[in-house]
């Protein structure tokens, strides 16, 4: 492992143990010192709340509501904070208390009586199904499709030599799919889904990446106490214009464990097997190229202000194919920052990776094996496309029309001159969700 892997890793640990969240305009030691002021105090609370520190929030409301017996507006305020905290008993009692309360207007006790309305349908959930068709449109400009090296040079046998002159640098793909997902939400804390999708994947100029895809997955969803845990099956093929076919099947699971408001931790396990079919044109070995691939995460996740997430990710991955020099394992580091904007969610995302071969490839060079260090740059926007065009809302007035744009780029150095590459991509798709169970 290199001396800069080693680093970032450092780097993810302490961020881990000294992450802080920002530090509020009105201190706790005013507070004590104000303790009547409703000025004062009421800012400190939405100061709080705003931090996702409820316990602080709730505690000075209490105080106010006592302080200020006869007003209301305090009151909702804390019946709002309970909602979020789901303080049931505390809820209730207040809700109790201020229904006796002569000062209670009607107005508030139209309010208390949509409250109450909502937890009693909440308390008794209903199993339901739930089913929806996705139609996906997908372009992507890509800057360096088929790979020109750095040096426009490549390793043949060890002598390097002038890159191919017949290499596409830029060229566009499309993407046209459709995806069903069918699913049932089994209780209040568990459901299950099945998806199935099929995508056609044309190339401007090449045939490399040319194919129609099929897909189907199946998941379950089962919340433990402070766990969400997700175990998953998938299974794809594609029929290729110009490679051999291949098909993957794999197994994982994802989990989220919530320490807090805050702070969660999210761990995952995955393994996959490709097969590559053999082409009828052909009499090559498509067969060796097959492989397993073996994957696990760890991850630590930070929200604050209810609209930005910071999160961190080790990952180790091992794959083993019938080619000894296709056969690698490595560390990757992920480190993310997402927020939540009027017209969308916006994401920044890095990753590095070490990608170690275990064999030589005697065609490319007899004595140097292969290690590549790669950086990966990713920026997103995703959302709903009234978010982003609100005139529309005429035309999806249900909000079922979804947009994303990405712009990845790809930095790879490698002991060969045939791997050290740099890609940019930029992509953009929209799709059409059809609700049919409602």
């Amino acid at each position: 492992m290199s001396q800069k892997f080693k680093k970032l890793i450092v780097f993810f640990i302490l961020s881990i143990f000294f992450m802080k969240s920002s530090v509020a305009e009105i201190t706790f030691q005013e507070i004590l010192e104000n303790p009547a002021d409703l000025e004062i105090n009421l800012k400190y609370a939405t100061e709080q709340e705003a931090l996702g520190r409820y316990k602080a929030t709730l505690s000075t409301l209490e105080r106010l509501s006592m302080l200020y017996p006869v007003n209301t507006d305090i009151k909702l305020y804390l019946i709002s904070i309970l909602l979020e905290m789901d303080s049931v008993a505390k809820l209730q009692l207040m809700i109790e208390t201020m229904l006796q309360d002569q000062n209670t207007s009607q107005e508030s006790r139209d309010y208390i009586a949509g409250i109450l309305k909502t937890i009693k349908q909440q308390a008794n959930p209903k199993p339901k199904w739930f089913a929806y068709l996705d139609v996906n449109y997908k372009q992507t400009d890509n800057s360096n499709i088929d790979g020109i090296t750095k040096s426009t040079r490549l390793f043949t046998g060890g002598a390097s030599q002038p890159s191919p002159t017949n290499l596409t640098g830029y060229d566009k793909t499309y993407s046209r799919g459709k995806s069903l997902t069918i699913g049932k939400n089994i209780n209040e804390t568990s459901a299950i889904s099945f998806n199935g999708g099929f995508a056609i994947n044309t190339q401007n100029k090449g045939e490399t990446y040319v194919n129609d895809l099929i897909s189907s997955s199946a998941s379950y969803s089962k919340i433990f106490g402070k766990h969400y845990f997700i175990p998953y099956m998938f299974y794809t093929r594609s029929n290729e214009r110009s490679l051999a076919d291949n098909s993957s099947r794999g197994i994982g699971f994802n989990n989220t464990y919530n320490i807090n408001q805050n702070n969660s931790i999210s761990y995952t396990t995955g393994y996959t097997q490709k097969k590559n079919n053999e082409l009828a044109s052909t009499s090559g070995s498509s067969d060796l190229k097959n492989n397993d691939t073996s994957t696990a995460s760890i991850g630590y996740n930070y929200t604050f202000s209810d609209i930005n997430l910071i999160s961190s990710k080790i990952s180790y991955t091992k794959k083993d194919a019938v080619l000894g020099w296709d056969s690698y394992e490595g560390p990757s580091l992920n480190i993310s920052y997402t927020r939540v904007l009027p017209f969308g969610v916006v994401k920044l995302d890095k990753t590095y990776l070490e990608d170690n071969y275990k064999g030589l490839n005697e065609v490319i060079h007899s004595n140097k094996s292969r290690e590549d260090e790669i950086e990966i740059s990713q920026i997103q926007l995703s959302g709903r496309l009234i978010q982003l065009l609100p005139f529309i809302t005429k035309l999806d007035p249900n909000g079922e029309v979804f947009y994303n744009l990405k712009h990845v780029e790809t930095d790879s150095e490698s002991t060969l001159l045939n791997n050290s590459a740099i890609r940019k991509n930029t992509s953009f798709s929209i799709t059409k969700r059809f609700s049919l169970i409602k």
